[in-house]
């Protein structure tokens, strides 16, 4: 099926993402009267054409009318006027009265529906479109007895690939009711917004003093005025009764504190508790979730593209700033320098530190955030952070941290990733997993699930090495075979590197920086300070912006095929000849087991232990010998033996407890 939308912002766009990404839609073709939402929207895949009206008229199966709700009727009008014989027009605005009445009289009246699918959050535009906005929620359908019904069945079928519930309720009823639940909680927000900045001139005792219960309830007058006025001035009557009643309730608590009534201010919050009653059932009802069984190996996450948290992305990504945030004129000045050079795309710093054993610097804490806001607001660049607990998250989103990433020290533990999981329930905001201090791949995987349970979808991970065990050059282990194994189960999955953390020192971060580059990873985190060797953590590991801007400037970024057949098909005969190789050795191997069994079997006979110490010590130091001269490393030929070493354990140890 064809889908148009026109209006691709928040709901318009999330809706496009899902019922592609769910199959419901072959081709999602968009309009919208602001070219750089078009220019967004293409560069993240939400539309694959830009078509005008009547175009999509002509050439769609559903049409989804998602714009402000001054301008709806006109367009929905409009399109019923050249739309095709069993084509579907459906908008999805917030008032229902006067879009139902615009098109009453219409001759493919039958042809529309009047829907209203309740999600959303206060962001705007096709950056803020996500996977997941509508599952579990609410779609209501007005008047459905004017919709024709095969135009009805395709709408609830398409709101049921959204996950949505349906139910039906005539326009005005609609408008009556979300006056009170919706609207007026949005005046109630701008409202404070106004009053709180017209009382309040020292925006930095605002910013101080205002708790969370300040930003949860002033956080819907960041909505756009261009989406709200024309809801308000639509919805009048039934916003106007709604102000009236809560007016009366503000001017009843303002009698009682005035007149010093402790006992019946107690009562009114006493009787407005009750409402906990309907919210905990809200809660409840999100959280009745069919069982959905564990992801298998086959399994696919909705992993939204790097494009639609960073649609201007040049590769490689490149996220940088001190481990530590220290003072204040050390995240400012790092984070100044780091924006001049113009290599950084995201600017980052510990605020939590989670180190091994105690009496170590643990991090800042939460002042560090206002600093990193500062640097934010200074450099016009978006900002990360570390998290570990719910308490972690709430703070750097009140802060407008805008990525947030899991460390290896927290991806170990399932229950710790859950409470992160489950605080970020809703909240549209990218993560990264750092791969677990151990190297456990099912940890890794099982670490993005929990996130992708809770809806998130802007997703990434980042490689920062494995713990070692004796003396390699190396902090951690790279082991590139993990990362490289996971970017093979998600493809689609944003892997950065961390060579700060793989190195441990300075003078290794070019060459992990370049293989890192040269395995086509997405992008880099590398640790940037001022006057690295005065940091105070992880000193060794850091450069100064200038050094960081230098290893990027030096980086190779290999290309693709970039289309040229000749340099295929020379690609495909060099992988023609390593896939030969491969099948000789499986074979080798194969026959090599062959061996191993009748050893097993000679020495079941003859009453001889499985592992021959010295024979072992003695097969390693000859192929040491014979693998430096054929150019293979030690430490591969160290490796490859302990594998095959251990299968003829295996096999051996099955023929020596047979039966």
């Amino acid at each position: 099926m064809i889908v148009g939308v026109i209006g691709i912002g928040l709901i318009g766009g999330s809706m496009a993402m899902d019922l592609r990404q769910r199959g419901v839609a072959t081709k999602v073709i968009g309009s919208d009267n602001n070219p750089e939402h078009i220019r967004l929207a293409k560069s993240a895949g939400i539309i694959q054409e830009e078509a005008s009206l009547e175009e999509l008229a002509g050439s769609c199966d559903l049409i989804i009318v998602a714009t402000p709700v001054d301008v709806s009727p006109g367009i929905v009008l409009a399109l019923l006027d050249q739309v095709r014989d069993g084509a579907v027009v459906l908008d999805v605005g917030s008032t229902k009265e006067q879009i139902c009445q615009t098109v009453a009289s219409h001759p493919r009246r039958q042809q529309f529906v009047a829907c209203h699918p309740i999600a959303g959050t206060e962001n705007t535009g096709p950056a803020a479109a996500h996977h997941k906005l509508f599952d579990q929620k609410v779609n209501i359908i007005c008047n459905a007895e004017a919709s024709g019904a095969a135009a009805l069945q395709q709408a609830e079928a398409m709101f049921g690939a959204l996950k949505m519930h349906t139910v039906h309720m005539e326009a005005r009823e609609h408008d009556r009711h979300i006056a009170f639940v919706s609207h007026l909680s949005h005046i109630t927000s701008f409202a404070l917004g106004l009053t709180v900045l017209k009382i309040e001139k020292d925006e930095k005792s605002i910013f101080n003093m205002a708790g969370s219960g300040f930003a949860s309830t002033v956080r819907l007058a960041k909505s756009s005025p261009d989406m709200w006025a024309p809801i308000f001035s639509q919805n009048a009557g039934h916003v106007s009764a709604a102000l009236d009643a809560y007016i009366e309730q503000l001017l009843l608590f303002k009698e009682t504190i005035d007149e010093g009534l402790s006992s019946e201010t107690y009562d009114m919050i006493s009787t407005a508790n009750q409402i906990s009653r309907i919210l905990d059932g809200i809660e409840l009802k999100n959280r009745q979730k069919p069982f959905v069984p564990p992801h298998t190996s086959s399994d696919k996450l909705e992993i939204a593209p790097i494009s639609t948290w960073l649609p201007d992305l040049q590769r490689p990504l490149v996220i940088s700033g001190p481990c530590s945030a220290e003072t204040e004129e050390q995240v400012m000045e790092t984070c100044r320098q780091l924006a001049a050079t113009g290599k950084v795309d995201v600017l980052r710093a510990g605020i939590w530190k989670p180190r091994t054993r105690p009496n170590n610097f643990e991090g800042i804490g939460t002042i560090g955030l206002e600093w990193l806001r500062k640097a934010k607001e200074a450099t016009g660049m978006k900002i990360a952070v570390e998290v570990a607990n719910r308490q972690h998250v709430e703070e750097a989103l009140k802060y407008g941290v805008d990525i947030l990433w899991i460390g290896a020290r927290t991806t170990v533990n399932p229950f710790s990733v859950q409470e992160i999981a489950d605080a970020l329930q809703g909240i549209d905001v990218p993560v990264l997993v750092k791969n677990p201090i151990n190297a456990d791949l099912e940890l890794w995987i099982g670490a993005l699930e929990r996130l992708s349970g809770a809806g998130i979808t802007k997703l990434g991970a980042i490689h920062r090495g494995f713990a070692k065990y004796g003396e390699t050059k190396f902090r951690n282990a790279p082991q590139w075979q993990l990362p490289i194994e996971l970017k093979r189960r998600m493809p689609d999955l944003p892997m950065i590197c961390d060579p700060s953390h793989i190195c441990g020192n300075r003078e290794l971060l070019a060459e992990i920086s370049q293989q890192a580059m040269d395995l086509n990873y997405t992008g880099l985190m590398l640790e940037s300070h001022i006057d690295p060797d005065k940091a105070w953590s992880d000193a060794k590991q850091q450069v100064t912006p200038e050094r960081l801007a230098e290893i990027i400037d030096g980086l190779v970024l290999r290309n693709g095929y970039g289309g040229k057949v000749a340099v295929d098909d020379t690609l495909q005969e060099l992988r023609s000849q390593v896939d030969q190789f491969d099948s000789e050795l499986f074979t080798l191997l194969s026959q090599r087991m062959q061996v191993v069994e009748h050893i097993g079997r000679y020495k079941k006979e003859n009453k001889l232990t499985i592992l021959q110490a010295s024979r072992w010590n003695e097969v390693l130091e000859k192929s040491f010998k014979r693998g430096e001269q054929l150019g293979l490393s030690r430490d591969f030929i160290e490796r490859y033996l302990k594998a095959v070493h251990q299968e003829s354990i295996n096999h051996q140890s099955a023929i020596m407890n047979a039966r």
